[in-house]
């Protein structure tokens, strides 16, 4: 992989989903929180157990304040220094701007992988998940693809710049609003920080894009300020 895919590729699907926004798309704006992280299971019989766990709290301007939570715990099997699978369980709180607050519980199964090239590192996710709202009774199945890319800088290794990737493709039709084919995608630019460059932990802030396909003639865009605490193993 050359030194620039990573970077040019994300900037190319920015371009896209910017491009098939029409006249009728609605834009809005928001700060989201997140908190993820990941650890080591020790066990007397292996050491390639892993625990997951991320926290949000969206807030965005259209809703008066908040929009969304999820909490989403999970366990997963390391299948060598770089790959691990991953299954786990989601609960999403929802606050849309009209209609009544709903849940959504979720059962996701992932792989990740990462790995450092010079001073760069490279991560993909590949996240499988089934949807049940309380709103429908129909299972919804997406699947994403994430893609990020990491770089220190030489001058400063506490700090580097961070770009990624995320596509969202619903598989299936559903009763509570779901539409086969393209869901959304999310682009966020920015930059981390850690208090040393060996510290496990790490905040990252930007500019993150979310570009929503929604049913209908109307598409929605929302431009965030992006906070988020990592925990690395």
């Amino acid at each position: 992989m050359g030194r620039w895919s990573v970077p040019l590729w994300v900037c190319a699907q920015l371009l896209l989903f910017q491009a098939a926004a029409n006249a009728q798309s609605v834009d809005d704006s928001g700060v989201w929180f997140a908190g993820f992280g990941r650890g080591e299971i020790a066990t007397e019989r292996t050491d390639r157990l892993r625990w997951w766990f991320d926290g949000h709290a969206r807030f965005f301007d259209d809703t008066n304040g908040f929009g969304q939570s999820i909490v989403r715990p999970g366990v997963g099997y390391a299948l060598d220094d770089n790959f691990t699978a991953w299954a786990g369980y989601g609960w999403i709180r929802t606050s849309p701007e009209i209609v009544p607050d709903f849940d959504e519980h979720r059962i996701w199964q992932q792989l990740t992988w990462s790995q450092p090239v010079h001073r760069i590192k490279l991560g993909f996710r590949s996240r499988l998940e089934q949807r049940f709202l309380e709103t429908g009774d129909d299972v919804g199945v997406r699947f994403r693809q994430f893609i990020s890319w990491r770089q220190p800088f030489a001058s400063a290794p506490k700090y580097s710049f961070v770009l990624w990737d995320e596509a969202f493709i619903h598989l299936n039709d559903t009763d509570w609003g779901a539409n086969a084919g393209f869901n959304q995608n999310r682009v966020f630019v920015g930059f981390g920080v850690k208090r040393n460059p060996d510290s496990r932990w790490r905040v990252e802030i930007g500019y993150l894009n979310q570009h929503i396909n929604r049913l209908g003639p109307i598409e929605l865009t929302n431009h965030l300020l992006s906070v988020n605490v990592f925990r690395s193993p």
